[in-house]
């Protein structure tokens, strides 16, 4: 509120509290006077002087009456007119109040509302910056998260490079040590020296202790220097390592049989061919085994099967012509070995087989004829000379057939066959010898062939044994 509004207010209140004052003094003379009227005293006396001032004092009383009355009319319209100024500045005071009443929550809404506007606007520029904030903020954050999973990612990405690099690492070292184990392997199976041979393999098991071929070939070559255990142990570990390498349970099966354990040894042989189940060796040297047992019809099932696999294996048709000479099947035993002939007309097994089987049937000419083609095509064959003799002998040519028993046993000290044949080869000598002393001397010489038979023991058995060596 202004200044002057506010002296003007207390003017008008100064005012009214002077007029109220004069108003009640003029009632206090009044009752003033009616109290003096009322204490005239009784004295006739001075009644009639008391009368005369009485109506002086009246006169004077309704002159001050008048004067009073003039004066109140006066005070009135003063008063009137105060009221009416007074009630025209309450009335002006009242539209300025309201004027102002309204103005100023006016000016104040109109203020209030340009604040408040300004204030939303302000509140939308912070919403909307805070909206834009927040976006940004959503954004930095998804890309925040981005960033983390592209981190972790990356990190995956590293840990397996890392791991790739470790195992690429580890992988070409293990490659550097194959490679060189491997040139070892090579190197070993060129080798003519079994010694070096089996040192290279050695070797080549240090750089890689899992190598199931170098211990399967190592095996072989100690198996051949008479090394059985040491041959065990070589096939034992190529089994360890590829319990699925079917060479090692044929090798393996090979040195089973060497020991006399025969039926170890066709299991060998079982647990091989289920794994390499066209096998024709495996097949071939089982159908032995189950021949050395007696088991005829098993025997000739697995040369049968090598057959089958290979028409013209002359092992297989050299085993099972042998067969069929022993159950006495002659005819299918000259197919067997007329085909192995036609087959392989280089081979002399089929021829040597042959001529046994014509010697058998007496056919004397094609026996010898056989034979002597089967030593012109291996003059190292113990067995040739061998049978030459037994066929000298049916032709009563004792002197040829003591030299070619004599032969053989050159060649193969341990023949049993050629043994016992030059045995008795000496006792026909010693029958028709006349000289004394020839005699015992024939007779000496067929006692010792015939010890060292005993020492031997067993039974010959014409077979042809593989060795499984890797290359």
């Amino acid at each position: 509120m202004k200044p002057r509004y506010i002296v003007t207010i207390l003017m008008l209140f100064l005012c009214l509290c002077i007029f109220g004052q004069q108003q009640s003094k003029t009632v206090v003379v009044q009752e003033q006077a009616k109290n003096t009227v009322v204490q005239v005293d009784a004295n006739q006396q001075d009644v009639l002087r008391l009368q005369k001032e009485f109506e002086a004092t009246q006169k004077q009383l309704e002159k001050m009456e008048k004067e009073i009355e003039i004066y109140r009319g006066d005070v009135r319209t003063k008063i009137a007119d105060v009221n009416e100024d007074l009630s025209q500045w309450l009335t002006i005071l009242a539209i300025m109040m309201a004027v102002i009443g309204i103005a100023i929550p006016i000016s104040i809404s109109v203020r209030n509302e340009k604040n408040i506007e300004k204030m939303l606007d302000d509140v939308k520029q912070q919403a909307k910056s805070a909206d834009t904030q927040a976006k940004e903020a959503t954004k930095q954050a998804e890309h925040a998260k981005r960033a983390v999973v592209t981190i972790e990612e990356l990190k995956k990405h590293v840990t397996v490079l890392e791991e790739k690099i470790i195992k690429d690492a580890n992988a070409a070292e293990k490659a550097a040590k194959d490679a060189q184990s491997s040139q070892l392997f090579t190197q070993a199976l060129s080798e003519k020296n079994s010694l070096k041979a089996i040192e290279l393999y050695t070797k080549a098991i240090k750089l890689t202790p899992n190598f199931s071929e170098a211990y399967n070939n190592r095996g072989i070559l100690r198996n051949n220097m008479g090394d059985k255990e040491g041959a065990m142990n070589d096939y034992n570990k190529a089994i360890e390592f590829d319990p699925n390498y079917a060479a090692t349970y044929f090798n393996r099966a090979l040195l089973y049989d060497e020991l006399g354990e025969t039926e170890c040894a066709i299991k060998d042989y079982d647990k091989g061919l289920r794994l390499a189940p066209k096998d024709i060796a495996a097949y071939n040297n089982r159908g032995l085994l189950k021949y050395s047992l007696g088991d005829n019809d098993g025997a000739m099932k697995d040369y049968s099967k090598a057959i089958d696999i290979d028409p013209n294996d002359i092992t297989a048709l050299n085993n099972r012509g042998i067969l069929r000479y022993d159950i006495g099947d002659y005819d299918g035993a000259l197919k067997d070995y007329a085909m192995a002939v036609e087959t392989a007309p280089n081979d002399s097994t089929a021829y040597n087989n042959r001529a046994y089987l014509y010697l058998k049937l007496n056919d004397l000419n094609k026996a010898i004829a056989d034979v002597n083609i089967a030593i012109e095509k291996n003059k190292l064959q113990h067995s040739h000379y061998e049978t030459r003799g037994e066929i000298y002998m049916a032709m009563g040519k004792y002197e040829e057939a003591l030299a070619d028993f004599n032969m053989s046993l050159s060649l193969f000290n341990k023949d049993r066959d050629s043994l016992e044949n030059r045995a008795k080869c000496y006792r026909i000598l010693a029958e028709n010898e006349q000289n004394r002393k020839q005699k015992n001397d024939w007779i000496s010489k067929a006692e010792a062939d015939e010890k060292m038979v005993d020492a031997l023991g067993g039974n010959n058995k014409k077979r042809i044994l593989v060795n499984n060596l890797l290359q």
